[in-house]
């Protein structure tokens, strides 16, 4: 119809709904979903699924592979490994992939790629198990489709026959000046309008949604007294690892958790906090703690080490708060509270719940006998105002971070139980080593760092964690500020 009538799609559907109303024609919308390659799938059907590219190499070189002679990247290959484990085809014996399975026999999900495209109401259970881990990989996607079928009614046939042979009639579609003033539309007939046909929704600008979801974040904490923190997204090691309580010979370190970055990172370290950091590490650990290995420079991977920094630079704070110290020996008094929106860097697999570029809400809470339920009534209490969600959606469980002491994980109820970040009070070792001489017994630093992409996930009611940074523009002109 849009070749016949050279007319765009939008103005035909219009047309149709027009005479749908009238009742000229019976018009249907069917909505057809089916599931095909995605970016990922479409290469893998040309070069085949990694899990099929290891077995192979597994076969050529007698059942046993080193890690470092696997041909594939490192999200690939995580990938076929848990999926060729989970399906007992191969297993990790004394670090090396030996092959345990038939590799010859065809995977599911080779067969369900073969199959694509598959209407989405035909599959089965294990097909849309298959479907769920696949399109996690980018493998696969859901395309959906609009179809418009329609039928000439009895009313339509007739007024076919009773305008056929006749000429068109010229109709005022729109009222201009040159109409008014020339009263050239007496005697004229006028284009009827239908009010109810569906139209084009206009579509004005407005902010992008997370971008608004972070600022009425920070909005919230602002009004609550917390004051914003900074740092540079390349930091020393000395920032994230050393000053936290973490030794040198820590797996963190490793390229698996970190960036490491070939340049020098411009943040200046206090030889007086140096000291003190080196004499705790090797008096706790015995090792001889090295000041290159702490200068390296690495992309913010948590972020705590902007709390470190602001710490380091509050002695001449801290001094005005012993007076109110003094004064309230027994009360608890907070000092001062800072929050911090950090850019932080990981190589995490990506997947619906991960990436390896996320943002961090990092924040503070300094005063003196503050004690453990400070941290957990405020942090349940920020949750539900995020979140929207109940009290009893909101749960702690014991955790372990190397400067915090007592630590807590903080979950979130959405579907299953997802974990949204980790809290604690910071140790005395770490403290002291930041403040120094402003040290006092009675400070209480409470701290906390919370994935806002999940929280925001969790807001929006997203299934991906990637669709906050999309840029499909019908998914974004329909999400609800």
């Amino acid at each position: 119809l849009c070749q016949m009538a050279n007319m765009p799609k939008e103005s035909v559907v219009r047309a149709l709904q027009f005479l749908s109303n009238k009742g000229i024609i019976n018009l249907t919308l069917i909505r057809k979903e089916q599931v095909v390659a995605g970016k990922r799938g479409i290469v893998y059907l040309r070069e085949e699924l990694p899990e099929r590219r290891l077995m192979d190499m597994l076969s050529e070189s007698g059942g046993e592979l080193d890690f470092k002679n696997v041909k594939l990247n490192k999200q690939e290959l995580t990938a076929a490994l848990g999926t060729l484990k989970k399906k007992q085809i191969i297993a990790l014996i004394n670090g090396k992939i030996k092959l345990i399975g038939d590799a010859t026999k065809k995977l599911d999900e080779e067969y369900f790629l073969e199959e694509l495209p598959i209407n989405v109401k035909k599959l089965n259970e294990k097909q849309k198990i298959i479907l769920n881990e696949l399109s996690k990989r980018l493998i696969t996607e859901i395309e959906r489709q609009a179809i418009y079928k329609w039928k000439i009614t009895n009313i339509g046939e007739e007024l076919i026959k009773s305008v056929r042979g006749k000429p068109g009639q010229n109709l005022i579609e729109q009222l201009t000046p040159e109409i008014l003033s020339s009263n050239s539309w007496r005697g004229q007939k006028f284009r009827h309008y239908d009010i109810q046909a569906n139209v084009p929704p206009i579509l004005g600008g407005k902010p992008h949604y997370y971008i608004e979801f972070i600022r009425n974040v920070e909005n919230t904490l602002q009004k609550n007294g917390f004051m914003k923190m900074a740092s540079p997204m390349i930091v020393n090691e000395f920032w994230n690892f050393d000053a936290l309580f973490q030794p040198q010979f820590h797996v963190a370190r490793e390229w698996t958790d970190t960036y490491s970055i070939n340049t020098k990172s411009s943040l200046q370290i206090p030889s007086d906090v140096i000291k003190r950091v080196k004499k705790i590490h090797e008096q706790k650990w015995h090792y001889k703690w090295q000041e290159g290995k702490a200068r390296r420079a690495i992309l913010r991977p948590q972020g705590t080490v902007v709390s470190a920094l602001t710490l380091a630079n509050l002695k001449q704070n801290i001094h005005q708060w012993k007076e109110i110290l003094n004064k309230n020996e027994k009360e608890s008094v907070v000092f001062a509270k800072y929050y911090a929106l950090a850019r932080c860097f990981r190589p995490d697999i990506v997947d619906a719940t991960h990436l390896s570029e996320f943002n961090q809400l990092e924040g503070i809470i300094i005063g003196s006998n503050l004690n453990f339920k400070h941290l957990l009534g405020f942090l349940r209490k920020l949750a539900m105002i995020i979140t929207g969600k109940s009290k009893n959606d909101i749960k702690f469980s014991p955790d372990y971070y190397p400067f915090t002491e007592p630590s807590v994980e903080l979950d979130v109820k959405y579907g299953k139980w997802l974990e949204i970040g980790g809290a604690g009070i910071f140790r005395k070792e770490v403290i002291k080593s930041l403040l120094g001489e402003a040290y006092n017994d009675n400070i209480t630093v409470l701290a906390w760092g919370l994935g806002i992409d999940r929280l925001a996930m969790i807001k929006y009611k997203l299934d991906d964690i990637r669709k906050l940074f999309t840029d499909e523009l019908n998914f974004l002109r329909n999400v609800k500020l």
